[in-house]
């Protein structure tokens, strides 16, 4: 199903799974956990990790593209080369043998509305295929990515994760996100969504489906004045489980700036603003994925 997003107001934000622990020694703890992750990956596999990333900025990204293994998956979809966008497509061995691909297929067409001529729509699929001969083993689409030529919302590249994620001793995951970002310079959002997928019995499983990891709100005159709200993440997996998966621990700061440019006419000086919050949060698998709320409280954005 085809999905055009509407931009109005400010956009929902914040996850919070279960209750946020208030209690302060338990936010240490978790905190701490948090800090020392790169100690405790001694006896997992080399190509899987315990710290997810610290921040957003500090995510090794996959640079990966098989592009000999992408011409045979096209065939075996049954579509033509041409029409993935290769720009914005990724893919990662999973074992030794099966890769996982992130790609972006072009349906050409003339859909229209008010505005005009929305060009052609992109979907944003997910496979994954025999290392060999690119047959298909699972596929998905992500009706939440699918995005128009000339829509009013920008979908950028997936990034994978160079690391796959263990989620418990016997079973990876791979992570990957995606920035969503409103075609404005007086409305500011942006949103980077947070996905571990794992293949189960053939089948593609969501654990965790688009978390942000990163978010932006705010609003501007287009110039040098505006106000930004920002949540930044960083996850890492704790020692304890739930239902037989690992915890996710997740670190959130929330930083507010305001600024507001001179206007010497109308005797307006010149000034900025800068607030910090933090926050923690543990995710717990409920036997068939990571679940979180939406909270769309701001922080400090009024």
């Amino acid at each position: 199903m085809k999905k055009q997003i509407l931009l109005g107001g400010f956009f929902m934000f914040l996850i919070s799974c279960g209750k946020i622990e208030s209690n302060l020694s338990e936010s240490q703890n978790r905190n701490q956990e948090l800090l020392s992750q790169n100690e405790l990956d001694t006896g997992h596999d080399k190509n899987a990790q315990k710290l997810l990333f610290k921040n957003t900025d500090e995510i090794q990204k996959s640079e990966e593209l098989n592009v000999k293994l992408l011409s045979k998956v096209a065939d075996n979809l049954k579509i033509k080369y041409s029409d993935i966008k290769i720009n914005e497509s990724s893919s990662i061995n999973y074992n030794e043998k099966i890769t996982f691909f992130v790609v972006t297929i072009t349906e050409h067409g003339n859909v229209k509305n008010e505005e005009g001529a929305l060009g052609d729509y992109f979907q944003r699929k997910y496979l994954f295929v025999d290392k060999e001969d690119g047959t298909i083993i699972a596929e998905e689409f992500d009706d939440n990515l699918g995005y128009y030529d000339n829509e009013g919302i920008r979908v950028s590249k997936t990034n994978i994760l160079k690391k796959l994620v263990s989620l418990n001793e016997n079973l990876k995951g791979i992570a990957f996100y995606t920035e969503v970002s409103a075609n404005s310079r007086i409305v500011l959002y942006a949103e980077q969504k947070f996905t571990i997928l794992t293949l189960t019995d053939n089948e593609i499983k969501k654990i965790l489906y688009e978390y942000p990891i990163r978010l932006t709100n705010g609003d501007s005159n287009g110039s040098g004045t505006y106000q930004l709200e920002t949540l930044e993440t960083g996850i890492s997996l704790s020692q304890q489980k739930t239902n037989g998966f690992f915890d996710l621990l997740v670190t959130k700061q929330f930083s507010y700036e305001e600024a507001v440019e001179a206007d010497l006419e109308n005797g307006i000086e010149e000034k900025s603003d800068l607030k910090t919050k933090k926050e923690f949060e543990k995710l717990r698998f409920n036997g068939r994925e990571y679940v979180y709320a939406r909270d769309d409280r701001h922080r400090f954005l009024e």
